[in-house]
This record gives structure tokens, sequence and C-alpha cells, in this order.
């Protein structure tokens, strides 16, 4: 939006002429969108069965994901999870929690819960299907690592560059896709490390499993889950809101509804009010019958199916049949039934009925004008309290359902406007970015194995501090240093570095990781499942440009959040497109944006976890497999009161994979000490106490950073323009 402000009239209109006619393209799109879901549905179906009936031993996968479509044999989606735990290893009690809590365990029907784990993953024409007919061995899984590297021991200087080696080979494939791995090291005070690789169709689909079971992590209760919910919460976090007006008025509208159906049933069906059956029914009471009679009769057949586990269809017959036996409870027969009319059309009634009504309008027309002075002083009463006290007046029975109302077409609206300019800030977000000079992330020769790195700790307190003297978030405070380390990279290849980089940004909570797909655990890691946005990244970028950089694309790219989301967690994307379609955009658009950033966020007060043998996790480190195009994956990772940098690449690009991992703390602590020190010099000019300079923090929003990393001049206050404007986008559209 900030952009559009700046282009004058011109640019405005044109940008409202653009996004009008983006909009009637993607309409005019959809009847071949809606036709292209169908084929893909059918033929995705046909060409599975086919398959099936050809190869009766494999079990197929009817779902794509985005992860599936890019996996190839020399590039997979592996997950990887290193535990650093405190203490001495037991390798037995180790290996039974293992066995007793995911391997073993079992289901409410007596089941394997993840049988997938004892399945090996093989691809045949293409599809990814499950061979349930391999030898399962334990000890191919569960291994206890010698903890010799090189000649070496493995301790703290070499950690590192052992987990790389491991990480780089690929899974056995006559093998299950999964290793639970013991790292002895030696160290000063007692410590071993847990490395965690599954492969990424283990965790999605029937029968998956959650990350989080293997790690093997004592679980939160669900009231004790919690978001980053304060003042430095990550905008990530933020990317589309969540709508409150609209659900807010479909359970009013459902308890309204629900009330009216018992007033209902307490009027019309003798089952629950006996003083209904006393006299012989009309017309309407008969139909209320027959209403009440066809809703049991559905209540019923839902009962009976989920009590027998069956997933038959309901047949008209047998809803028929059912719907005869519930009148027959009502004991509405054939004789009341033709009856009815007649009672009600009882000309001895004509007179009562007569009476009744002329009394209720006069004495309705008598009360209109108390009742008129009531409605007004509720509506009053309801505008300047939002309370209503006279319970007789219709203002009090409606009035909070009206505002509910007002709120839902408002928000309804925005979701509607949203929609209007999707299209148009999809493709600007997307394909119409500008990528400025091919560097090399883009264009190195991908080799499918992937090296990791990660970095030292940094104190969470300290990166929380600097941002609030900056005015930032922790969250533009740990990728402005990523930036950083990515100039690094550049200048460590002694390549040239472009003025931006293409990034994609995410975020999740660290739940996500650790909760057990038992329970409520899948539900609520799908919920979590956030959008994504695509950020122009300026090497050598102050804080507060990443700032506003992060603002503008969580402003103007919900609909690309949306749509992730959307795909995420209901498959939007794959089950609409074409698989080669589908996958040859991913490939493209991955290309540009060959850098993947996300986030692993934690309370601010988060404790150390524990595991379910009862040892303390010191430190996690989690990485996000880059797939397709993408060479290099920086995850940031909170954990209790610590901060660290995750950091996965293409092989090709080793020994250059360790520089981000060591460039990253520095250029944090180098931002921390400049802070600092800007601090310390406002203190001392104010005069202020120096145990008073932590309050400081909330009054030095004038602050900002040299763009120049190997700068060490002190900080100079900003300029008048307070947020730096994103760099200027040259649009292919």
């Amino acid at each position: 939006m900030t952009k559009i402000k700046t282009k004058g009239v011109r640019g405005r209109i044109a940008h409202e002429i653009y996004t009008y006619c983006a909009f009637w393209i993607a309409v005019s799109s959809l009847p071949a969108l809606a036709l292209s879901y169908v084929v893909v549905r059918v033929s995705k179906h046909l060409w599975i069965k086919l398959l099936s009936s050809r190869y009766p031993h494999l079990e197929f996968i009817r779902t794509d994901t985005i992860r599936s479509l890019l996996d190839t044999h020399r590039n997979q989606g592996i997950i990887n999870v290193l535990l650093c735990i405190k203490g001495s290893h037991n390798v037995e009690q180790i290996r039974n929690e293992l066995y007793e809590h995911v391997i073993e365990r079992r289901d409410k029907d007596g089941g394997l819960m993840f049988p997938r784990l004892r399945h090996c993953l093989v691809s045949c024409w293409g599809n990814y299907a499950w061979d349930a007919h391999v030898p399962f061995r334990r000890e191919n899984h569960f291994i206890v690592s010698n903890a010799v590297y090189r000649g070496r021991p493995v301790s703290d200087s070499n950690i590192q560059d052992y987990v790389s080696e491991i990480i780089s080979k690929y899974f056995p494939s006559d093998q299950p896709p999964w290793q639970y791995i013991v790292i002895p090291c030696i160290s000063p005070d007692p410590k071993y490390y847990i490395l965690v690789r599954v492969h990424h169709m283990l965790l999605s689909g029937t029968n998956s499993i959650n990350i989080g079971d293997l790690l093997l992590i004592e679980q939160l209760k669900p009231e004790e889950r919690r978001t980053t919910q304060h003042a430095q919460a990550s905008p990530l976090n933020k990317l589309f809101p969540t709508p409150k007006a609209i659900p807010e008025l479909w359970e009013k509208m459902n308890e309204t509804m629900s009330n009216v159906w018992n007033e209902f049933i307490s009027e019309y069906d003798p089952v629950e009010s006996p003083r209904a059956s006393k006299t012989l029914p009309g017309a309407f009471h008969v139909a209320g019958l027959l209403l009440v009679s066809a809703a049991s009769a559905i209540r019923e057949l839902k009962k009976k199916k989920s009590s027998e586990g069956t997933e038959h269809a309901t047949t008209p017959t047998s809803y028929i049949r059912v719907v005869r036996q519930e009148c027959k409870r009502r004991n509405l027969t054939m004789p009341k039934l033709i009856l009815s009319p007649l009672v009600t059309a009882d000309p001895r009634k004509w007179p009562r009925l007569t009476l009744s009504a002329a009394f209720s309008t006069a004495r309705a027309f008598l009360k209109l004008p108390f009742t008129l002075k009531d409605e007004l002083t509720a509506i009053r009463e309801f505008k300047l309290t939002g309370h209503v006290k006279q319970t007789n007046t219709i203002t009090w029975k409606y009035a909070e359902l009206a505002q509910t109302l007002m709120n839902a077409t408002l928000e309804a609206w925005r979701c509607a406007v949203e929609v209007y300019r999707a299209p148009a800030e999809l493709w600007s977000d997307t394909v119409g970015a500008d990528d400025g000079n091919r560097h090399l992330l883009q264009t190195v020769s991908l080799c499918g194995r992937k090296v990791v790195s990660w970095s030292r700790p940094i104190p969470r307190s300290s990166i929380e501090r600097s941002g609030r003297a900056l005015g930032v978030s922790a969250t533009d405070v740990a990728l402005y240093a990523a930036t950083d380390a990515i100039r690094a990279v550049f200048d460590s290849a002694q390549g040239d570095t472009p003025n931006y980089v293409l990034t994609t940004a995410r975020a999740a909570p660290e739940e996500f990781l650790f909760t057990f797909a038992e329970g409520d655990g899948k539900e609520y890691k799908k919920s979590h499942a956030g959008g994504m946005i695509c950020l122009s990244l300026p090497i050598g970028a102050t804080p507060r440009r990443i700032a506003s950089l992060i603002s503008e694309a969580c402003t103007a790219q919900k609909a690309l959040s949306g749509a992730w989301a959307l795909q995420a967690r209901c498959g939007a994307l794959t089950r609409s497109v074409p698989s080669p379609l589908a996958r040859l955009t991913l490939n493209l658009l991955s290309r540009r944006y060959a850098v993947s950033y996300a986030e692993i966020n934690a309370p601010p007060d988060a404790a150390l976890r524990t595991t379910v043998w009862g040892q303390t996790v010191d430190h996690i480190v989690y990485w996000r497999p880059p797939q397709a195009n993408i060479s290099l994956s920086l995850t940031v990772i909170q954990y209790s009161d610590t901060v660290r940098l995750a950091v996965m690449a293409d092989a090709r690009l080793s020994p250059t994979h360790t520089v981000p991992a060591q460039r990253w703390p520095v250029a944090v602590e180098q931002l921390i000490a400049k802070v600092n020190t800007e601090i310390a010099r406002i203190a001392a000019r104010a005069n202020i106490p120096e145990g008073e300079l932590h309050a400081v923090t909330s009054e030095t929003k004038d602050i900002s950073v040299s763009q120049s990393y190997s700068s060490e001049t002190t900080l100079k206050p900003p300029t008048a323009e307070s947020l730096s404007p994103p760099p200027t986008r040259k649009s292919l559209t």
C-alpha cells in the first residue's frame, strides 16, 4: 500500500486498472480450474486404481503435497532434528522408550498407531507407495554411533562436521525412511546428542506420525500451549488476520436455531412432551411431527453408523424405514394424517380464534406508544453502554445479534476486497517480482545431497532488548543478521554480491515440533501450519529497513500467505492443478527464490524441556530441507532463553555453508554492542544512573544502525524518514 501512495494519481489509476483486469482474468479461469479439479481427481483415481491392480502388494499414496511433487531420487525431503541432552546416555532406556512410545504404540482398537514406520517407501511410475512386505529390523533404525570421526573422538569441536556427514547420506532404499541416531560426545559437562531423521512422507497422510513423537519430549497440556503474544511477537505469525465476527455470528445463529428447535420439539413432539398427544393433531401439527421424525431418523442412522464403525452409504429405502419407525414412536398413523386437514378447518374453532385475534390486536395498539418508548430507550442505552436493561424489548433480544451481524458484514466486505486484489498481488509478489542480478545461489548446479551447520547460541534477552531500542522486533534483528550472513557467503565465494536476494519466509511455534500425533496433536499441527511471504531482502540493509520490508510484505501478501496456508491444511493447489504443471511452476519459482527463511518461535518465558525418560534438553537444532532449486535454507530457532541459526545447503556449496552459521552471531553481537554503546551514551548525557539503563531501551526508538557491517562507527540518530523504503522492483507485467 505504501508503494501505491507514492505513485501519484496516474500510478494509482494504472494499479486499479491492473487489479481489475487481473481479477476478471482470474474469474474467467475459474471454470477451467473447476474442470481441471474434476479431471485431476478422476484421472488420479483411475491411475492409482490401475497401478494398484498392476502392483497389488503396494499401497499407493493418493494425496500429493508440495514436497512430494518436488521430490526426486537425488533431492529428497528429509526432516532432520538434533537434540543435545544433558547427562550420560543410557542406551537401553532410550531404546525402550522409543519402542514403547513410537514403534510398538497401539491405538484404541489394538492396532499399530504408526504402521508406516515398518513400511518401505518406493516410487512406482512417478507415484509414491508403501511396501509392507519388507522385513523390519529395529537395529537398522535405532543406531548408536561409535563416537569416532576421522580418527578423533566426537566432541564440541567436530560435532558439526560429524552430523553434516551423516545428513549428507541418503536412506537405504530397502528400509523404512527414518533413523534415530544416538551420538555420544566427549565434553567437560556430560551430554550426548540424538539425531532424528525422517522422510516427509511419514509426516503426512493416513497413519502419519508427528516429528514430536520421535523427539520423545514431555508434552504440555493443551491449555499450556501458548504462542508468542507479547510486544516482540514475530510479524511472520500475523500474516493474515483470523476472522472473529463471522465465527461469532455462526455460533450465535447455531445457538438461536438450537433454542428454536428445542422449543419446537417441546411443543409438537409427544416423545418429549406428552401433552402434545392429548388432542387430535391438525395439519400444521402433523407437518411438525413429520419434520421431527425425519430429523430423528438422520440422528439414529448416524448413531448406528458410528457405533458399528461401517462406512456404507445410507440408502433411501433404509432412511424411509427409519422415518416410519420414528412416526410410529410418535403415534402418527395414517388416519391421523388423513383427518389433520379436517381438524385444522373445524368451524367450531373460528369464533374463538376471531375473538382472540381481535383482542390481541387491540391490546397491541393500546400498548404501542409504551412499546416504542421502551424500544427507543433500549436503543439509546445499547448505544451508550452496550447493555440493555429492559428485558421486554426486541432490542434486548436481538441487539447483540444485530451488532454481530453488522461486524460480520464488514468483515466479509474486507475479505471480499482482499479476494478482489488477490490475483494482482499474487502475480506481482511471485512471478512479477524482479530478481535483479543473478547470483551464485541461483546459478549453482545442485547435486541434491545436503550439508548442515549451526551457530553458537545468542542470548534471547539481548536480541529483544536491541529490538526494543531500535523499534523493531526480534525477527527483524535476526533477519538483518541473516542478510549479513548471506553477504558473507558471496564474499567467501569471491562472487559478485547482488543488491538484494529473493527469499521466502515463514514462522511456526515450538509446539509445532514437540507435539505428539495422539489426541489433538495432528489438528494442532495442521491449524498452526501458517502461510508464507516473499521478501526482496537488500544486502546490507538496516534492521529498520528489514522491518519496513516485512511489514509491507505482510500487508500486501495476504493472498499469497492465505493460499499457502490453504495448501498446507487441505492441499488446495495439488488437488486442483495437474501435477506436471504444478511441478514446473514450483521449480521455476524456486530458481528465483533460492533462499528460504523460517523461524521456530517460543514464548518469552519458555523453560528447558525434558525427555520422556527424565533428562533435560540443552538445545535443539531443526533443519527444513531445501527442495527443487532452493540452495540455502536458514532456520532461526528460539529455545528457552537462547536463539540459534541452523543452516542447510546443497553439498555443492560446501564448505561455504559454514559461513552463515559463523557470521550470523557475530552480526547480532555487533548490533547489540552498538545499541548498548548508544544507550550508555544517551544515558550519560541525560545523567541517568547506571542501574536504570534498562529503562532507556523503551525511549531510544531513534537509534539507527550503519549499513556496513565492518563499520565500527557509533550509532547516529535517524533522518526525518523513520522507515527506510524497500528497494524498487521492476514490474514484469
